[in-house]
């Protein structure tokens, strides 16, 4: 239970430290910090399993702190009890995905993030046969280039 508090506190304490964050000037955080680079994402699908697990460890946060403050207003000890066990199981699942997001993308809940787009694709819905067309003439443009 000492552990769990442990996690608890650190999740707790990283949401006050961001809230910190929002309400101090950007050109005095522009001089204390710099951005460094610490994953890319090479498609659309991995841009966008990204976004969802950002999503999903954010959702899980948000969610251990709403059960932590009906803990606090709870009466009923058996109540008490019920939601302390369904906040262990929580905080444990999210420390889980929270290493899990610093492993494989360097992202933490712990630190606040710049996404920046460095490069963009434009598609457009076409037909199979305009598909071909815009193919073709993409092809000859290239050929062209490379004579």
């Amino acid at each position: 239970m000492k552990k769990n508090r442990i996690g608890i506190s650190l999740i707790f304490g990283s949401f006050l430290a961001a809230i910190s964050l929002v309400g101090q000037d950007e050109g005095a955080m522009q001089k204390q910090d710099k951005y460094v680079k610490v994953s890319t994402l090479n498609s659309i699908e991995a841009n966008q399993e990204f976004q969802r697990n950002v999503q999903l460890v954010q959702a899980q946060r948000q969610q251990a702190i709403q059960l932590n403050m009906a803990i606090e207003q709870a009466t009923d000890p058996e109540k008490k009890a019920e939601l302390s066990k369904q906040l262990e199981a929580l905080t444990v699942k999210l420390n889980e995905n929270n290493q899990t997001m610093l492993k494989r993308y360097g992202f933490t809940l712990n630190r606040n993030y710049q996404m920046v787009i460095e490069k963009s694709h434009i598609y457009m819905f076409v037909t199979d046969e305009e598909a071909a067309a815009v193919q073709e003439s993409i092809e000859k443009a290239e050929k062209t280039v490379s004579k």
